[in-house]
């Protein structure tokens, strides 16, 4: 006979339930092996594993485990998820990062990507390591700028890159209203990295004329990324981003933008490593510590944080890369799992320098 989705398969009444306390006395018997005499509670602590940041991981979580207040998805504290419907309608975004000067060999790699499964852009413009601004347009060339959002990573050329590429959306006929993306604007982000002395001129007027013209862009991004290449742990990660956001909420607030204004203006970028448990557990923690700060400053419906987690490049190596694979597999199931509204997988090779089209290829499709 044939059973029905609707009508359940019941297989769990087969079996009986077991509890916690079964679960223990069976570890008892194999730590007993190994000549660990502990018993009830001990012998569950003596499989516990201490962390950074003195995080303790249990060996068994069960329902019992529950967060409390929890949520549901799409409202505050939007630890769940900042989307009723999560990524089951459409999934997340699979962002691919491009850091090619050449703007032909770019448009080569952009093309295939979004022809792939790519679902926006985020490309280095600028400086040593980026496109110049003036190839935009060429590395551009063919991409449906009303489907694919860009994300810019100007550094100092910010202004000349948005002016460009606001450019392009109006030449290539994209109303103000349907223009997706991120400008990418991180004085204190590119303070941290670099050294220079922050200035949030730039990046609040931005702010305030994306807020005005463009309601589908956003001007600056809480890049925890500086922080998490430096050492830090997931916690001081979540600091130094809530730090970041804070301020730059406080700066847009006294441009006069409402906290409602300011706090849609903001993507927050945190690193998603190979413990994909820590991964999942940051993103969640992530939601509900910004959604207490929206709430504090009198906006909790504006606390829904937006999310573009990429995967940690610390943990990639040289040798061997091909393992990378593996590394950015587990980061990109903690991003998507942890609730990530876009996820960028480093390609395996990239400690090495640029990628090559393969390894772009397994990027894109691991995500």
């Amino acid at each position: 006979m044939t059973v029905q989705p609707a009508d359940g398969l019941p297989l769990a009444a087969g079996f009986p339930d077991p509890t916690h306390e079964q679960w223990q006395s069976l570890v008892e018997g194999v730590l007993r092996k190994s000549g660990k005499d502990v018993s009830g509670p001990a012998a569950e602590e003596a499989l516990s594993t201490t962390v950074e940041d003195g995080l303790i991981t249990r060996p068994l979580y069960t329902s019992r485990d529950d967060a409390p207040d929890a949520g549901l998805p799409g409202f505050a504290p939007f630890t769940r998820g900042a989307k009723p419907e999560g990524c089951t309608a459409g999934g997340w975004g699979v962002r691919q990062r491009h850091a090619f000067t050449d703007p032909a060999r770019l448009n080569e790699a952009v093309l295939a990507d979004l022809e792939n499964g790519v679902t926006s852009l985020w490309l280095a413009v600028g400086g040593a390591s980026g496109v110049p601004v003036s190839g935009l347009d060429r590395a551009l060339d063919g991409v449906l700028l009303d489907l694919a959002p860009i994300v810019l990573d100007a550094g100092a050329e910010l202004d000349a890159a948005a002016t460009e590429l606001l450019r392009l959306h109006t030449e290539r006929g994209v109303p103000a209203g349907e223009v997706r993306g991120s400008l990418g604007a991180d004085p204190l982000g590119r303070a941290a990295r670099e050294g220079t002395e922050p200035d949030l001129t730039e990046a609040v007027r931005w702010a305030r004329r994306c807020a005005e013209e463009y309601p589908g862009l956003r001007a600056v991004v809480v890049d925890a990324l500086p922080y998490h290449e430096a050492g830090s742990s997931a916690a001081e990660e979540l600091g130094a981003s809530l730090a970041t956001g804070v301020a730059y909420l406080r700066a847009l607030t006294e441009a006069g933008l409402d906290v409602e204004a300011a706090c849609g203006q903001l993507e927050f970028r945190y690193a998603a490593t190979a413990d994909q448990f820590l991964t999942i557990a940051k993103l969640r923690a992530a939601r509900r510590l910004w959604a207490r700060v929206a709430e504090v400053c009198g906006a909790p419906g504006a606390g829904a944080q937006r999310q573009h987690a990429v995967t940690s490049p610390v943990m990639m190596t040289r040798r061997d890369p091909w393992v990378n694979m593996l590394r950015t597999t587990l980061a990109s199931l903690g991003a998507g799992v942890g609730g990530a509204d876009a996820v960028t997988v480093l390609p395996f090779d990239h400690a090495l320098g640029l990628p090559d089209a393969f390894a772009r290829r397994i990027a894109r499709n691991t995500s």
